[in-house]
């Protein structure tokens, strides 16, 4: 999907709709359910530096591959983010594996094969071993 909007919107602007949209449903929900919105001032740094490294950074980096990638290593990029979110979690936070977040990305993995189909995964890969040896 992302490469096909891509071809109309370029990454950048498409990660702002995408937080536009976000900014919007969120802060309606928030309303609805009378959030308390106050957050403390040492608190902000950090919370900026996670929103630029964790969110835009990476969204816009993984737009930027889709758009410059095939349809399949997108698909693929896509479909890898979850997994290693999971396994950063584990190894950089101690985060326990517990069996549905592994069931998760089994799952997450199965998708992408059904959608993409196993060929196009062997091609993925056989590209990206060239392109690195």
């Amino acid at each position: 999907m992302v490469k096909v909007v891509v071809e109309f919107i370029p990454p950048i602007e498409l990660v702002w709709l995408r937080y536009l949209t976000a900014v919007v449903v969120l802060f309606a929900i928030g309303c609805w359910q009378h959030v308390n919105w106050r957050v403390k001032r040492k608190d902000l740094p950090l919370i900026i530096l996670i929103g630029l490294i964790g969110n835009a950074i990476s969204i816009v980096t993984q737009e930027t591959g889709t758009w410059l990638a095939s349809a399949q290593l997108g698909s693929v990029i896509t479909a890898a983010t979850p997994t290693f979110m999971i396994l950063f979690a584990w190894w950089l936070l101690k985060e326990r594996l517990t069996w549905i977040k592994i069931s998760s990305v089994a799952l997450a993995t199965i998708g992408v094969f059904m959608i993409v189909g196993v060929h196009a995964i062997a091609i993925v890969w056989g590209n990206c071993l060239v392109q690195f040896f």
